[in-house]
């Protein structure tokens, strides 16, 4: 049961993270705007991960990190690219 949860957000949030890298590129307050939206989101998921089971909340903490700094670091590499074009 664990496994399917865990498969359903790192499939979710890998494509949240990827329409957010999208937006955050064309426009930084859009993209703001969604990724406040997607951290309310993940907030009230988390407590329910947590409220279910410590182990389901921390593998979803863990996958919402992971995922994030791996955004970071392709916004980071697009952006450098649109400015050196």
């Amino acid at each position: 049961m664990y496994t399917m949860v865990f498969l359903g957000q790192l499939i979710s949030v890998s494509l949240i993270l990827a329409i957010f890298t999208s937006v955050f590129v064309k426009s930084r307050k859009q993209g703001f705007v969604f990724l406040t939206i997607y951290i309310l989101l993940n907030t009230y998921s988390l407590i329910i991960g947590f409220k279910f089971s410590l182990v389901m909340g921390s593998g979803m903490l863990i996958i919402y990190i992971c995922l994030g700094i791996l955004t970071y670091f392709v916004i980071k590499k697009k952006l450098s690219n649109l400015f050196l074009d």
